[in-house]
């Protein structure tokens, strides 16, 4: 376990909370990802966390499925700012997370200045995200998952 393994454990296991966290093969796009969801059975709806950069330097999350589409202008209306993708190598410097990994919860203190999150989240009985690696994903309730965000973040717009 990384460290943000080890925070993203220490949130669930705080908010007594018990989703699904498996280990697995390093997931690095969603051919990878659909083989390993069947493979562990894992049933839940994969979902992607974006993370970006405003024209400020202040970093910002974007929940949503994985099949939906980053609207570039929504999300500046939202976070007042022109926001866009993180590039891989100040990913991985910033979070310790590689592209197409990024977790949701488990960063750290203050790095993100704001998050929001695609409703379309809640219309799914499970959700599939990464676990603070490439090697860990967790199948979650969309209800456990507002719980987390709640507890970790001041700043949350639904979508």
């Amino acid at each position: 376990m990384n460290e943000v393994n080890k925070r993203c454990q220490e949130i669930i296991e705080k908010l007594n909370l018990n989703p699904r966290v498996v280990t697995h093969e390093p997931i690095l796009n969603y051919e990878t990802a659909e083989r390993v969801d069947k493979e562990l059975g894992l049933t839940g709806t994969e979902t992607k966390t974006l993370f970006l950069k405003g024209k400020s330097n202040n970093y910002y999350l974007f929940i949503t499925l994985s099949d939906v589409r980053m609207d570039s202008k929504v999300l500046k209306s939202l976070f007042g700012e022109k926001v866009s993708l993180v590039n891989g190598e100040e990913m991985k410097k910033v979070t310790g997370m590689q592209p197409g990994c990024m977790t949701p919860f488990g960063l750290e203190d203050k790095l993100i200045k704001s998050i929001v999150v695609d409703t379309k989240i809640d219309e799914e009985d499970l959700l599939i995200l990464a676990f603070g690696s490439e090697t860990m994903s967790m199948e979650i309730s969309p209800q456990d998952l507002h719980k987390i965000l709640g507890y970790s973040y001041e700043s949350i717009i639904l979508l």
